[in-house]
């Protein structure tokens, strides 16, 4: 189990190529020591004469964007933004918690910390004492002094579930996280991209329009500047848990350039000295992503492609100086880069997880559109930025970037035509893989991220129902059982096939997408309406329809040998031990089969079965990335009428619980065959790591037939799936075991105490 180890992978480098990344690794240790220094006596508050930048305005890119469809949606605008007003967050399970300093915290299963004290937060910041590191402390209070009186700090360092919290004067680089029962350093990350400031530019949008339900319109002007003024005083660059992960920096810094120019784009007007600190801070998060990226030669996925985008995202809002210029062609090429690496030729991310493609698709789509918009100044950069300002890995190629024809047309582009269909393959991969209900499955990780939530799908309940259904809820008291509670729905990713089809208006996606979509208009804005031609043309297949076609067959002699009638559960013969389970559905699909429709996505690992009334999934194959694979090889998930019958129980949490990490992502958690005690991947390595000592393949993937089966070094199971007028058959077989392992088959629903459809959020209900 050692060989599929990320170190023994390592150590197999050749001798020339270990010495060179062992001197390497010396130099950034004594690069980290010397900063450490630099940091401690030196303010991180970067100088506003010394950014370079001139005293230009930032970029703008999004147009008056039409209100009906978040008209529509007024009521979900004006609760979500008054929770955010008054510093109500539900994230990762927390429930609707007011976060604030010296706040009583409800724990995780049992682990609770009672770390922060309550402030007095006066004007001239001297609350600020003995929490900012001494070198940045003057700064610090300046910059709080900007604050309207009155307004209340949020915490931005605790952990609003567990009650742990981090430093302000901690370097970021000596931040630790997974080191307590219960702490999960994802909750201040996850506050601090601060994705919640576009309801307000919402709101503020809706309030002038004279919708009711809402404040006055500047009330969210000043509450947006208040947040972000409370958050650069109390976060010095460099110090504090929100500068440990570039990502974070990087989706932060995104969210408040998107908000800021939506605000603007209704016509808000901010504080000078506001946009002072907030130019002055935008540039200090490019500084800190483009020396802090999150680049390895292989071991590289969402957090790397996350830094790039939000590079580019600064660059392209900043004014021009000669960094700010190789930051965007940097980016730029980098986003190029990482699609080729991350996503597989059909569309699909490369990390194994449904949830991270949403990830992933969403910041290519923002990118892609941002760069399509560039003004000409901003186009000029690509052909006479000079490549020898930037340092470090991946280097940067001297000018000009490539440009390519459109296809159809006499347009150029920095993006070649496999980048446009793959990102139109995104699209596809979503649409297929939805089911009925309207939720995607749960094949790997979910953490629920995202980049941007401007029209996040919330459905409204009560407190008392809320606590009813999530067991994560449990003891919640924050807010009366009689209460609206807005509950955000995280596997609904209809938004991501309206954002990517902006840039190509294919019917078939709006049609699956629905109408009331904001993301589709701000796509065809940012990308200056440039749309381009489908892949596809018309009568064709899809490249997954057209991969599931050209499936070889293979042997009907394990589906043929049983008959679907007069048969034990269980059977042994001389090819070994066999599993018979059957799901039985209901009359009227009896003659539904002619209309199922099938998809292959090998390079993801993933063959659907759909219809209207019926929808079939099975997990076959790994894609390159395993950091959030799950041991779910040959699991299925399957729908019937639009109801759940077997479905991926989810994640869970990450660190702070690694015994139910694991038990989140090891096989007895899927409906997957397998030996009783052997888990196909081995999970003690790393939490963000699996083994790959068994292998999957698909054998057959018929019209009303799969097979498949998973390898390893002594064993193999094989599964197959009919689908019959009267059920679903699975006829699951051991063969090449040992003789003591011959009756530990397992065939079975999965074995979780409880399904997670959101990181941190556990349904009570079951099924089947």
């Amino acid at each position: 189990m050692i060989f599929s180890h990320p170190l023994f992978r390592i150590l197999k480098l050749p001798p020339h190529i270990l010495l060179r990344k062992g001197i390497h690794r010396i130099r950034h240790k004594l690069a980290v020591v010397r900063q450490r220094r630099h940091d401690a006596s030196t303010s991180t508050y970067t100088a506003y004469a010394a950014s370079g930048l001139p005293a230009a305005d930032l970029n703008r890119y999004v147009q008056p964007l039409p209100l009906g469809p978040i008209r529509g949606q007024s009521e979900q605008i004006a609760a979500l933004a008054k929770y955010g007003t008054t510093h109500f967050f539900d994230l990762l399970g927390s429930g609707w918690v007011q976060v604030k300093h010296g706040m009583a915290c409800r724990g995780l299963e049992g682990h609770r910390y009672e770390m922060g004290a309550p402030v007095q937060a006066d004007p001239h910041g001297t609350w600020l004492q003995g929490r900012v590191n001494r070198a940045n402390l003057a700064e610090a209070q300046r910059i709080w002094g900007l604050v309207d009186a009155g307004y209340c700090p949020i915490d931005w360092q605790l952990d609003f579930k567990s009650g742990y919290r981090w430093s302000e004067d901690c370097w970021y680089r000596d931040i630790p996280y997974a080191h307590q029962p219960g702490v999960d350093v994802k909750v201040p990350w996850e506050l601090a991209r601060m994705q919640h400031l576009a309801q307000f530019a919402w709101a503020f949008a809706l309030a002038k329009d004279g919708q009711p339900g809402f404040a006055a319109p500047q009330v969210y002007v000043r509450e947006f500047q208040n947040q972000v003024l409370d958050f650069i005083s109390t976060n010095p660059a460099r110090f504090g848990v929100n500068w440990n992960t570039t990502m974070d920096v990087a989706i932060r810094v995104a969210n408040w350039l998107m908000t800021y120019d939506l605000f603007q784009v209704y016509g808000a007007e901010f504080d000078p000295t506001f946009e002072t600190e907030f130019k002055h801070s935008v540039y200090q998060h490019g500084v800190h992503i483009v020396e802090n990226l999150e680049w390895h030669e292989v071991f590289r996925g969402n957090h790397y492609l996350s830094d790039i985008v939000g590079l580019l995202f600064v660059a392209a809002y900043l004014p021009r100086t000669p960094k700010t210029d190789v930051w965007l062609a940097f980016a730029i090429q980098e986003l190029v880069q990482e699609v080729e690496y991350q996503f597989h030729p059909d569309g699909t991310n490369f990390e194994s997880s449904t949830s991270y493609h949403r990830l992933a698709a969403e910041m290519v789509i923002y990118a892609t559109a941002l760069a399509l918009g560039l003004p000409p100044d901003k186009q000029e950069v690509l052909q006479e930025y000079d490549h020898t300002l930037h340092q470090g890995h991946p280097p940067l190629k001297s000018a000009p970037l490539p440009l390519y024809v459109v296809e159809g047309s006499e347009e150029f582009s920095p993006f070649p035509q496999w980048y446009l269909e793959r990102l139109e393959k995104m699209a596809e991969f979503t649409t297929h893989i939805t089911k009925p209900n309207g939720h995607i499955p749960q094949i790997g990780d979910n953490d629920s991220g995202r980049l941007f939530k401007l029209q996040p799908v919330f459905h409204r309940t009560t407190v008392a129902a809320a606590k009813e259904r999530y067991a994560n809820l449990d003891a919640y008291t924050e807010l009366p059982d009689t209460a609206d509670y807005w509950d955000e729905d995280h596997l609904d990713h209809r938004h991501l096939v309206a954002a990517i089809n902006g840039l190509f208006s294919r019917e078939d996606f709006a049609a699956f997408a629905g109408q009331g979509w904001l993301e589709y208009s701000l796509i065809l804005q940012l990308g200056g309406r440039r749309q381009f031609p489908s892949c596809r043309r018309p009568g064709d297949v899809t490249s997954a329809e057209q991969r599931a076609l050209e499936k070889k067959k293979s042997s009907n002699a394990i589906l043929d040998k049983y008959s679907c009638q007069d048969r034990p559960d269980q059977q042994t013969d001389a090819d070994g031990y066999r599993h018979i389970w059957e799901i039985p559905l209901p009359d009227h699909l009896a003659d539904s089969r002619a209309e199922l429709k099938r998809y292959a996505y090998p390079c993801f690992g993933l063959y659907l079965y759909r219809s209207e009334q019926l929808y079939l999934t099975i997990r076959c194959g790994l894609s390159r990335n395993l950091a959030h694979a799950h041991n779910d090889q040959l699991s299925i998930e399957l729908s019937v009428d639009g109801k759940d019958r077997l479905r991926d129980p989810g994640t869970y949490v990450y660190t702070p619980l690694p015994e139910q990490r694991n038990v989140y992502r090891s096989v007895q958690a899927h409906s997957a065959p397998h030996v009783e005690g052997r888990e196909p991947g081995y999970l003690g390595h790393d939490l963000f790591w699996i083994g790959v000592e068994a292998r999957a393949s698909c054998e057959k993937f018929e019209a009303e037939e799969f097979l498949g089966q998973l390898c390893g070094r002594d064993w193999r199971v094989t599964r197959a799936v009919r689908i019959t007028p009267q059920s679903i058959l699975i006829i699951d077989s051991e063969g090449s075991l040992h003789d003591a392992d011959r009756s530990r088959l397992v065939s079975k629903p999965p074995q979780t105490p409880l399904f997670s459809n959101g990181y941190g959020k556990l349904l009570r209900e079951q099924i089947l």
